[in-house]
């Protein structure tokens, strides 16, 4: 009974699927690559940074699912694929999920507080507090959600960018500028894969009322998804040439990424729900290549 009990808490915050806790992470960690290879931060400052980012991604990711389940109770009902989560189906109750989720939020705070940066803590608190407060509201006055979703999931390389480009000092003005391209970057992408993510429930969301782009974009969704596409390995390329990225950057993270985004949307059938699912899941590979490339640029100059 407790075994089944704590099952339900587990899916609620959906840690059983890790990859949104990683769409969450990868931003984090751009930004803490990028500032490491910037400034040439010691190793093991580094590793302590992404310990701390991978717990609080998971915190914040885990708190966001379950409000966004709370909120989206009665829609979640009407829709096939989510009609089976804890709270939708009764398994947790109302109650139960507001104290998971003021749990969850208090673990995330708990973490920006470990980092010991008046500014990080009030970008990882604006994030928590307003982006994804206000998400889940968005869906019912927008079909431009993924926009928005484009702001709080990515906000963390506003946290690290200022945790650490930002110590001590003020902002320069290209610092600025890799903040607003790489947001740019960043919720494009987001746009890409929650589009897909959404063509899972087309015809259950026209039912129930959910706006998302994949019903605005309709049968332009291809085209549109590739401009978003164009314009994330674009921004993305040119944060690095702010930061004086190597090779590495451009070989592995730009042309992998652009190359895994042909792969993407030219396998895209909206039609397939199992299609769009992979596709979407795929997506933490995408970030990993970028990680990836960046990590060697950092490794290269500073350590070895």
């Amino acid at each position: 009974m407790a075994s089944s009990a704590l099952n339900n808490y587990y899916r609620l915050a959906r840690m059983h699927a890790p990859v949104g806790t990683f769409l969450f992470f990868w931003p984090f960690a751009y930004a803490l690559l990028m500032s490491a290879y910037k400034t040439n931060m010691p190793l093991k400052a580094l590793i302590v940074r992404l310990a701390v980012y991978g717990i609080g991604s998971l915190t914040l990711r885990s708190a966001a699912c379950v409000w966004n389940d709370i909120c989206d109770v009665d829609f979640d009902r009407q829709v096939e694929r989510t009609k089976v989560r804890p709270l939708a189906s009764g398994a947790v109750s109302m109650a139960g999920a507001y104290t998971y989720l003021i749990s969850l939020t208090l673990a995330f705070v708990g973490t920006l507080y470990m980092l010991e940066s008046k500014e990080a803590f009030y970008q990882g608190v604006f994030d928590v507090a307003v982006l994804n407060l206000i998400y889940p509201l968005m869906k019912r006055v927008t079909y431009l959600p993924q926009a928005w979703l484009g702001l709080a999931i990515n906000w963390g390389f506003v946290v690290a960018w200022v945790d650490v480009s930002g110590r001590g000092s003020a902002l320069s003005w290209t610092d600025l500028e890799v903040l607003a391209y790489g947001m740019v970057s960043l919720a494009s992408w987001t746009i890409v894969y929650d589009t897909i993510y959404a063509c899972q429930d087309l015809n259950d969301d026209k039912r129930a009322g959910v706006k998302s782009t994949a019903l605005l974009f309709g049968s332009y969704l291809p085209a549109i998804l590739r401009l978003f596409a164009a314009l994330y390995i674009g921004s993305l390329a040119y944060i690095g040439y702010l930061n004086g990225q190597g090779a590495w950057f451009y070989g592995v993270s730009v042309i992998g990424s652009a190359i895994h985004m042909l792969w993407q949307l030219g396998t895209h059938n909206p039609m397939s729900a199992v299609n769009c699912k992979e596709r979407f899941d795929s997506n933490i590979n995408l970030g990993g290549i970028v990680t990836g490339g960046l990590l060697a640029d950092y490794l290269f100059r500073v350590v070895i």
